[in-house]
């Protein structure tokens, strides 16, 4: 049976070997390089406010234009032509498939303990 200070122990150095995959680490140097980018700074923040008018409206069960539609595509368009983005969005779907394989391997063995009948 292991004792909390074991697992913290595990849980510590499963961090480091985290913090050492290049995967980890392209995504950390991308999500810098962005917030480091005006140009992008200014497209995610146009691009949030944009998306936030829509979903008020949509709420407020107000007609959305066409112009507003436009804009918002106009943002996506130029964020997908954005470098920096590009290599986030990149970046981060490397790192969630990680961190999805990584949690899918610390789960299996607790699905396995929850199937198990209770003694009688």
């Amino acid at each position: 049976m292991h004792d909390t200070a074991s697992l913290i122990e595990k849980a510590e150095a499963l961090g480091a070997a985290l913090a050492g995959n290049g995967v980890v680490q392209a995504y950390f140097a991308a999500q810098r390089a962005v917030r480091a980018d005006k140009t992008a700074q200014e497209l995610l923040s146009a691009y949030q406010s944009q998306l936030a008018r829509l979903r008020e409206l949509e709420a407020a069960q107000k007609p959305i234009e066409v112009a507003d539609k436009q804009k918002l595509r106009d943002l996506e368009t130029s964020m997908a032509g954005h470098e920096g983005l590009k290599a986030l969005m990149r970046a981060q779907t490397d790192y969630v498939d990680l961190m999805n394989r990584v949690n899918q391997a610390m789960d299996t063995p607790l699905a396995a303990l929850a199937r198990q009948e209770p003694a009688t």
